[in-house]
C-alpha cells in the first residue's frame, strides 16, 4: 500500500484548489468590501492555473493507477469535475458582478 500514498497528496492539491475556488466565489457573493479584492486577472490566472494543475494531477493519477493496481482512484475524478465547476462558476460570477457593476 506504500504506493498509494502518492494518491493522498494528488487529492489534497485538489482539496486546497476547491478550498481557495470556494473562497474566491463566497467573495464575490459577499459584502461589497471583499468584492473590491477580487478583479478579472485573479478570477481567469486562478481558474486557468487550477485547471491545467488539476489536468497534470488526474494524469498523473491515471498513470500510477496503471501501474500500482487496476480502476484507479475515482475520487480524483469526481474532485477535477467539482474543482472544473467552481472554476466556471468563478468567471460567470466576475463577468455578472461586472455587469452590475457597470450598471449602476
Amino acid at each position: 500500500m506504500e504506493g498509494t500514498e502518492i494518491y493522498y497528496f494528488i487529492r489534497l492539491i485538489f482539496f486546497i484548489f476547491i478550498l481557495c475556488s470556494v473562497t474566491i466565489s463566497v467573495m464575490m457573493i459577499g459584502p461589497p468590501g471583499c468584492k473590491k479584492l477580487i478583479n478579472g486577472f485573479t478570477v481567469g490566472l486562478f481558474s486557468f492555473v487550477a485547471i491545467l494543475v488539476s489536468v497534470i494531477n488526474g494524469t498523473i493519477g491515471g498513470y500510477l493507477a496503471d501501474g500500482i493496481y487496476p480502476g484507479g482512484d475515482s475520487l480524483i475524478f469526481y474532485l477535477f469535475i467539482i474543482l472544473f465547476i467552481l472554476c466556471v462558476l468563478n468567471i460567470i460570477l466576475y463577468v455578472n458582478m461586472e455587469r452590475q457593476r457597470n450598471s449602476v
